[in-house]
């Protein structure tokens, strides 16, 4: 099984460019992975790939929308990147809205990551901030390592506020996610953001190249332009995701000892 990363977190805090980085730095060792993307308001297939034409058929709202969701179905809705074969993409397609698919169904966002868990090393859920959309919650609950990216402002401080009980539940593992600031510039009070959510994990520094590659269409080519905080901080979760391995590997080799 392929290991799922949720990242969530306020409006405009650079989570669907974080996630495109992310899988950029995973799948340098040639391993696979696919970014699932379920905000119906903003459709993201062509937001990845303004360049290519994809059909509705392919959209995520196919497989969330059928009756059973299993590895098949999933694989046949992932679009490869022509340019880098190693990351699938899905999402909604060019002109889908609200109303192109029925309400989403939780139980079917899990059925979508466990698929999805099953073809490649890592599953990259890039969340709505609407939490009413049940994707978000799902994806919480169906994360091995959570990132939550704010910005470091009132606007970010108090999404967390609004949103923090209604994952109080022991399942969302709430106490356990990495905290990154993201867009953060030299004007943010960081220190003072940071105590009132309980301290940042990491920074996502604003880069004018990372946001010139969104605005124009690049998001998987903005890892070049990360700085060294940025770095560190993609380096950090980077570990997080090896430890549970380390982990295991010494559990295998007690057994073995034991035995």
């Amino acid at each position: 099984m392929g290991k799922v990363i949720t990242v969530w977190g306020s409006p405009g805090s650079g989570k669907s460019m974080f996630s495109c980085i992310l899988a950029k730095a995973l799948t340098r060792s040639k391993r696979k992975a696919i970014i699932i993307n379920a905000e119906i308001s903003v459709p993201m297939l062509p937001v990845w790939l303004p360049e290519q034409i994809i059909q509705t058929n392919a959209s995520v709202g196919q497989v969330l929308s059928s009756m059973e969701i299993d590895t098949s179905l999933v694989a046949s809705h992932v679009t490869v990147l022509k340019s880098y074969p190693f990351i699938g993409l899905m999402g909604y397609a060019a002109g889908e809205n609200p109303l192109s698919y029925p309400e989403i169904k939780y139980a079917m966002v899990l059925q979508l990551v466990n698929a999805a868990a099953k073809l490649v090393d890592f599953v990259i859920l890039d969340c709505s901030s609407n939490m009413a959309n049940v994707f978000t919650p799902a994806a919480i609950e169906a994360g091995d390592l959570v990132i939550r990216i704010l910005t470091p402002d009132l606007k970010g401080v108090n999404y967390l506020k609004a949103h923090q009980p209604l994952l109080v539940d022991g399942r969302f593992h709430y106490n356990e996610h990495l905290s990154l600031a993201g867009m953060a510039r030299p004007f943010h009070a960081l220190d003072e953001m940071g105590y009132i959510i309980g301290g940042w994990d990491g920074l996502l520094p604003y880069g004018k190249e990372i946001d010139r590659c969104a605005t124009e269409g690049g998001m998987f080519q903005a890892i070049k332009y990360c700085n060294s905080r940025y770095t560190a901080s993609l380096n950090k979760v980077l570990k997080a995701l090896e430890q549970p391995e380390e982990n295991e590997e010494s559990e295998e080799e007690e057994e073995s000892a034991d035995e």
